[in-house]
């Protein structure tokens, strides 16, 4: 057997064990969530499903989950219309410093959320900004617009901007082009950079925890009060639940819109434009 077939083989035995190790909490968990002793036990002595009914028992479980659902809502519609105007301007303008201001918008994803929500306080209280829903919906916009520019920036870059010269040619004024040619063409972009910011936000802690206040607290949050104050496997069933949902939700949108086609082809655009 050649070098190079047990190079492949221990490639591929490396990728896989790494695939388990990433899973294993996920499996873990849903394990957990379905045992009937109060306590967290692995593996169960029984099965039960009433730690999912129990869900219902965490405190305030409605009103954080429709505030969650606002919050995440907002900043991701936000985002993806900013995202529209940060997107036009990466790849169809020549502008100085476009890789610092690409780094820039970016660059959330890479410094730690602890930070960014330190530095939004400092930010909010210099300004005299009042802690309520908009300045957390304004700390999510911050922590997600990465995420729709980059789904963007893939989607527009994978556009065809000879039918925007077509449509002009023809005597479209530059806003019927961009709603009737452009738009269209970034609508993969649209569908899955929305849904990325949304699920970021919607589960979203760190970045809460630092600017609730009072009767304003997101799903997150009380789920995490309710893990200092009790045992039981009832927050293992509610993330066993939130994964289940988000595995649909983001199966069915790369179906529909191809979010891991639009993520490598943003990879790939960005290796291009460093080279």
């Amino acid at each position: 057997m050649s070098s190079a077939t047990w190079t492949d083989r221990v490639i591929a035995a490396t990728g896989w064990l790494v695939v388990v190790f990433l899973l294993f909490p996920v499996l873990f968990t849903a394990v957990v969530s379905f045992g009937a002793s109060p306590f967290i036990t692995f593996p169960p002595e029984s099965w039960s499903w009433r730690w999912y009914a129990n869900i219902a028992e965490i405190h305030r479980v409605g009103t954080s989950t429709l505030i969650s659902l606002m919050i995440a809502a907002l900043a991701a519609l936000a985002a993806v219309v900013l995202g529209i105007g940060i997107a036009l301007v990466l790849v169809r303008m020549e502008i100085a410093g476009k890789a610092a201001l690409t780094a820039f918008i970016t660059s959330p994803v890479a410094v730690p959320i602890v930070a960014i929500g330190i530095a939004l306080i400092q930010f909010f209280i210099w300004l005299g900004i009042e802690f309520t829903w908009y300045s957390l919906m304004i700390g999510h916009l911050v922590l997600v617009i990465a995420y729709p520019v980059r789904t963007l920036v893939a989607s527009l870059s994978l556009s065809n901007p000879s039918l925007e010269e077509a449509a002009a040619s023809l005597g479209a004024d530059p806003w019927r082009v961009f709603f009737t040619v452009t738009l269209p063409q970034m609508k993969p972009g649209l569908i899955s950079g929305f849904l990325f910011a949304f699920l970021i936000s919607f589960d979203n802690y760190p970045i809460s925890i630092f600017l609730v206040r009072g009767e304003l607290t997101t799903l997150p949050i009380e789920v995490f009060n309710y893990i200092s104050n009790n045992f039981d496997p009832t927050p293992a069933a509610f993330s066993t639940l939130y994964v289940l949902v988000l595995t649909a939700v983001i199966l069915w949108a790369e179906r529909r819109y191809a979010i891991v086609s639009l993520s490598v082809a943003s990879g790939a655009t960005d290796g291009r434009r460093r080279a």
